[in-house]
């Protein structure tokens, strides 16, 4: 059974290390075979080849709350992922792992509940 086990992740990995792979041989070879047109362009050379200009500096000042609201995600992403099993298996589990999941959910409801009193969810 194990080594069942080993030849799958086996084959996944295989697959994940040429299935990516097989492009970047694809586009070494064309461009090897003359195959590929090779026009430098000073438009194709920018940093954006589409959309508005980027002004000023890339070092320019960033509004802090963008990552508030990306902790938000995770943490509430987080949440899901770790009370995905309890709710596939609840029926089977005591109430010990009810009263778990519960402080769980409390612990994050208040956390919740300090951000949205403090005003740290408003954007201003």
């Amino acid at each position: 059974m194990i080594p069942e086990l080993y030849g799958r992740v086996g084959v996944l990995v295989l697959f994940g290390i040429v299935f990516p792979a097989i492009p970047l041989i694809a586009s070494y070879a064309f461009y090897r075979l003359k195959l590929r047109p090779e026009n430098p362009d000073p438009v194709k050379s920018a940093t954006y080849e589409c959309g508005v200009e980027a002004e000023g500096n890339a070092w320019g000042q960033f509004n802090a709350r963008y990552y508030l609201f990306a902790l938000g995600f995770v943490i509430f992403d987080v949440e899901v992922v770790f009370l995905y099993p309890w709710a596939v298996e609840h029926l089977s589990l005591n109430t010990d792992a009810l009263f778990k999941a519960g402080i769980f959910v409390g612990v994050l409801a208040f956390g919740l509940a300090y951000a949205w009193r403090r005003r740290a969810l408003d954007w201003r």
